[in-house]
């Protein structure tokens, strides 16, 4: 170590004693002033190197085949963009299209579904229809406020959009860039935790993406096929639609499985296979936030296990919303990370393990000793 590191603090001069101190402040103060810029759109930035290193395989064969980096890029950013834009332009089409139509014959949709409901509940139907009505009004208030809520947020939502993807261009073509910059910035003596940190935040991100991904996709396909075996309308669409706003807690597949259940029940007249959908849709849930994800995370990230990856996606979700999709698993990565440089360099022979091993063997050792004594006594 240097000579310099193995000062005492009572040798610091008064001089030296400022600098740490005016330094010290202005680190904390730049930490602190970087958060908040990016605060508001953090959760892009990190989404947008995740996806880059995600997709740096493909801009990497397409540059060997038309040398130039920034148009392999380009391009590797378009296979996200332009079906992301499809599906959801097509989407919001058809169901812009069915809500006039639901809008219109609102009144008519009240009264099967008041007619329908009082033959399975001991409700009178007028007080069943005015009940509707004042959902449907309630309804009406909401749907505005989601929408003016949406508009209010429109800057942010922008903002976080374009930085996801100018981050994604920006790893893509300056990757090499990057790692110099940061390994030439860091002390030699910090590369355990370093490497500890890139193994544990990447790993655990990685994971937790991809177990999302996944899961998003196989809930469209089950909710697909449901709508064709019962006949549903917009199969395909809804199908869209739970992909997409099952990324967003308060806004699960729940939204899309309940009122279908609903129109099965009440248009169908079918109440039995209104509630197999609800069951199934019900189970999926459960088994995804449950099981399916942090399994899947954990056979990604391969340094947690299923329980750890459970905790840090649902307690993630819990307190960050959707930005704990990408929190949750980087504090986890980020706390592990500290622990494996402090305590990862352990040996058996200086283990409590080892001091355990040994007294339970000077006590089987007494045990025996005692009971041959006993014995030949």
């Amino acid at each position: 170590m240097a000579s310099s590191d193995s000062r005492r603090l009572s040798d610091l001069t008064v001089g030296e004693a400022k600098s740490i101190f005016v330094y010290g402040t202005a680190l904390v103060l730049a930490i602190v002033l970087f958060f908040i810029l990016v605060g508001k759109v953090l959760v892009a930035l990190l989404l947008g190197i995740v996806a880059a290193v995600y997709l740096l395989p493909v801009q990497e064969w397409l540059e060997t085949r038309l040398r130039r980096r920034a148009g392999s890029a380009l391009i590797t950013i378009a296979l996200i963009v332009i079906p992301l834009v499809t599906l959801t332009g097509y989407a919001w089409y058809e169901l812009s299209s069915h809500s006039n139509r639901f809008f219109e014959r609102r009144e008519v949709i009240i009264n099967s579904i008041s007619d329908s409901l009082s033959r399975y509940l001991p409700v009178e139907r007028e007080g069943m229809r005015a009940s509707l009505q004042s959902a449907f009004t309630e309804g009406l208030t909401r749907s505005a406020e989601v929408v003016q809520s949406v508009r209010d947020r429109a800057a942010l939502l922008l903002a976080s959009l374009s930085l996801f993807f100018f981050t994604i261009y920006y790893v893509l073509t300056h990757r090499i860039r990057i790692v110099s910059y940061i390994k030439l910035r860091v002390p030699g003596e910090y590369l355990p935790f370093y490497e500890r940190l890139a193994l544990n935040i990447g790993g655990a991100l990685r994971g937790a993406l991809r177990a999302v991904f996944i899961d998003q996709s196989l809930k469209a396909i089950i909710i697909m096929v449901l709508n064709l075996i019962f006949g549903v309308p917009l199969a395909i669409v809804l199908g869209i639609v739970t992909f997409l706003i099952g990324f967003f807690p308060l806004l699960g597949e729940w939204a899309v499985y309940v009122p279908v259940s609903v129109y099965i029940l009440v248009f169908r007249n079918d109440p039995v296979a209104a509630g197999i959908y609800l069951s199934i849709g019900i189970a999926m849930t459960l088994g995804s936030s449950l099981l399916l994800r942090p399994k899947l995370a954990s056979a990604t990230a391969h340094r947690f296990n299923f329980y750890w990856m459970l905790v840090a996606l649902v307690a993630g979700v819990y307190v960050f919303g959707v930005a704990g999709v990408v929190l949750g698993p980087a504090i986890l990565g980020f706390v592990k990370a500290v622990a494996d440089t402090l305590f990862g360099d352990v040996r058996y022979e200086t283990s409590l393990l080892k001091e355990e091993g040994q007294a339970k063997d000077e006590e089987e050792i007494a045990q025996v000793t005692n009971e041959a004594v006993v014995a030949t006594d």
